[in-house]
């Protein structure tokens, strides 16, 4: 298969081409990604709160906080911070000046994680080091106006 992968489809038109080879970029990027994650034995969305509580590092934040900087809003964020609690990554505790409240915190072993997984994250976003800064921002302008309809 070519680096495009699309040569054995016909399309009625560049514009059904261009939603089927945003897809097909997708699932590519999509399996790249979750083979650098599966050598550390987490998924993208327990990653995805590893990154934001590392942001936060060494502060803690509460569930309803991380669940709004989400990338996938759909995600059961409480069922991840239990996997993640087993994995001896995050802490739990009470929120001090609100029982009902709990607050996650990184711990130092999910904070070298994050710190050990950086750079094969950078590798990852090489795979965009061909593009231009203005197609960079051209691309993601394009995506951000699809998103808007």
């Amino acid at each position: 298969m070519t680096k495009e992968g699309l040569e054995f489809y016909s399309f009625v038109n560049d514009r059904q081409k261009a939603l089927v080879n945003i897809y097909f970029t997708n699932n590519w990027l999509h399996n790249r990604y979750h083979a650098i994650l599966k050598t550390y034995n987490v998924t993208a969305q327990q990653f995805n709160i590893l990154k934001i509580l590392n942001e936060n590092y060494p502060k803690s934040m509460m569930i309803s906080t991380i669940k709004q900087q989400m990338l996938d809003k759909s995600s059961d964020v409480t069922r991840l911070v239990e996997r993640l609690l087993e994995k001896n990554f995050i802490v739990r505790r009470p929120d001090p000046k609100n029982k009902r409240k709990i607050n996650i915190k990184l711990n130092i072993i999910g904070h070298s994680l994050v710190t050990k997984m950086d750079k094969d994250i950078r590798n990852f976003e090489e795979l965009v080091e061909h593009l231009s800064d203005k197609e960079i921002k051209q691309l993601n302008l394009l995506l951000n106006k699809i998103r808007m309809k």
